[in-house]
């Protein structure tokens, strides 16, 4: 194991590799937090801790007196790229059209090296580092959004130089040719964490919109990874069926 990250991030990143790579199927219970404490050599307070945040996020669902299992769940491509090729697809551009002032604060920034899941989700080798923005978004002045977006280093090898409490992403990316206009998304809703209740300036387990997606770009190379926790009270989803 890699001790250079926290134990029970690297225990998530082993729960999720085996989610997908189908080791641990859809409806299946996983081993309990005992046997992979065992197995890993942690303490089981270690696994407890990396199974509720997968809880929390979606991966994973308690079922009391009975155990852990991974989550039965259907993911949607959405492909952009009819309506949407060459634009701007962001946040900012749709707030804009909108009528609503986006702004953002950034709350931190910087090269990430070793996460075996953030490297599977971009597309990456073992060997390639990752950068990270976290952020907080505003529209109007109102608190809706933490945000957690992580793009392929290579593709932006000044991106630590830009200010994306004033610079929109999306333009940023544009301009180096890496816009995203194919995305894979995921729509849950989870209970806030400490941290993410901080942001949001909501109370800890208060339901709220986790929205997670991949972002590709027009040769369909991986550029962006992000989850944004969004405040149920700023943010609505509809979904409409037809049936024939």
């Amino acid at each position: 194991m890699d001790y250079r990250m926290p134990l029970y991030i690297q225990i998530q990143d082993i729960i999720i590799k085996k989610i997908e790579e189908r080791s641990f199927l859809p409806g299946e219970m996983i081993p309990s937090e005992r046997k992979m404490a065992e197995t890993y050599g942690v303490n089981r307070m270690t696994v407890k801790r990396a199974v509720g945040k997968l809880v929390e996020e979606g991966y994973l669902v308690r079922k009391p007196g009975s155990g852990t299992y991974v989550t039965k769940r259907d993911s949607k491509k959405i492909d952009y790229n009819d309506a949407l090729q060459g634009s701007n697809v962001g946040i900012t551009a749709m707030l804009k059209m909108m009528g609503v002032e986006l702004t953002n604060q950034v709350l931190g920034s910087g090269e990430i090296c070793g996460s075996r899941f953030l490297n599977y989700q971009l597309g990456l080798s073992e060997d390639q580092s990752v950068w990270g923005l976290h952020r907080v978004r505003l529209g109007d002045g109102s608190l809706f959004a933490v945000e957690y977006t992580y793009l392929p280093r290579h593709y932006f090898e000044d991106v630590e130089k830009m200010d994306f409490g004033k610079v929109s992403l999306y333009d940023y990316m544009d301009a180096k040719g890496r816009l995203p206009i194919h995305f894979t998304i995921r729509l849950i809703v989870c209970n806030a964490s400490g941290k993410v209740a901080e942001h949001l300036q909501v109370k800890r387990g208060t339901a709220v919109y986790m929205l997670e997606y991949q972002g590709a770009d027009k040769d369909y190379n991986i550029v962006e990874y992000t989850k944004s926790y969004m405040n149920p009270a700023f943010a609505e989803y509809r979904y409409n069926a037809e049936g024939k």
